[in-house]
């Protein structure tokens, strides 16, 4: 069994790896080769930093993605006919390890509460649980509410910038919106206006039968409530990943009924 740098496989095996290690996992995974080669823009995965093991075959995997001194863990795992034999640590460890040679201060990663195995091996490794974020999915609303102002990505996303109540996770962080923003046509943003004043401000992937948000900021509830409708149109389905759940979209959603996909701890692993 060889631990190598994940850069030495080509994309579609690195895939189907990536595919087989979350065969099983609580949620589903699947992804097919655009939608990996997307994973790796958008979010900065490091081919050179992230680590795989080969027993004739890749077996484990472990993505790190860079930014400036922070790094995340973008997936990790083993196909289940290696498990339990520490490949999930070694290739982890060894991936970490490229990333504080170069030069990250910190790594981030976010697991599910109920994958104990999981969070168990990340505790050993010196991650702190720094907060719970929630997975939200609200069928199609029917009603809207108030009108929303359509406005560019741009103006909203600076809207938010100026009133966001707390820092965005890797996925959606600023960094993976301007990704976004230069490779695809389907962002969109919109405004809820108030008594004359801007009241929220929302950002979302407009695909016809689902909206997912990427970033949005509010005063209140009613507010977050009004762009979170606005977005769906009244005829799409609409997704937010890894949110606080103290903010006001999380409450908003909460009371419009939307479904709690599940509850992730953020993490935290300090080099320095």
């Amino acid at each position: 069994m060889e631990v190598l740098s994940a850069d030495r496989l080509e994309i579609p095996a690195l895939t189907a790896l990536f595919s087989e290690c979350y065969s099983d996992y609580l949620v589903d995974l699947n992804i097919d080769e655009a939608g990996f080669r997307q994973h790796l823009e958008t979010n900065d995965i490091d081919l050179g930093c992230s680590r795989a093991a080969v027993d004739r075959r890749p077996v484990a995997l472990a993505l790190i993605a860079r930014r400036d001194a922070a790094g995340w863990v973008g997936g990790m795992g083993t196909i289940p006919s290696h498990r339990r034999r520490g490949l999930g640590e070694q290739v982890l460890t060894a991936a970490l390890g490229a990333a504080s040679a170069g030069g990250c201060e910190a790594v981030w990663l976010e697991v599910i509460d109920r994958n104990r195995a999981a969070l168990q091996l990340y505790c050993k490794l010196g991650f702190d649980v720094a907060r719970d974020l929630i997975v939200w999915s609200l069928p199609a609303p029917g009603a809207v509410g108030p009108s929303p102002r359509p406005v560019t990505p741009d103006e909203a996303h600076a809207w938010i910038v100026a009133r966001r109540e707390a820092r965005e996770p890797w996925q959606r962080a600023d960094a993976s919106l301007a990704t976004m923003q230069s490779r695809r046509s389907t962002l969109r943003g919109l405004m809820i206006e108030r008594d004359d004043r801007v009241t929220a401000a929302v950002v979302f992937d407009e695909l016809p039968e689902q909206v997912t948000v990427m970033q949005i900021a509010a005063v209140d509830e009613e507010a977050a409530q009004a762009a979170l409708l606005g977005a769906t149109g009244g005829a799409r389905s609409l997704r937010l990943s890894n949110v606080p759940t103290d903010v006001a979209a999380s409450r908003a959603l909460e009371r419009l009924g939307a479904e709690l996909v599940v509850r992730q701890h953020e993490m935290l692993l300090q080099f320095f």
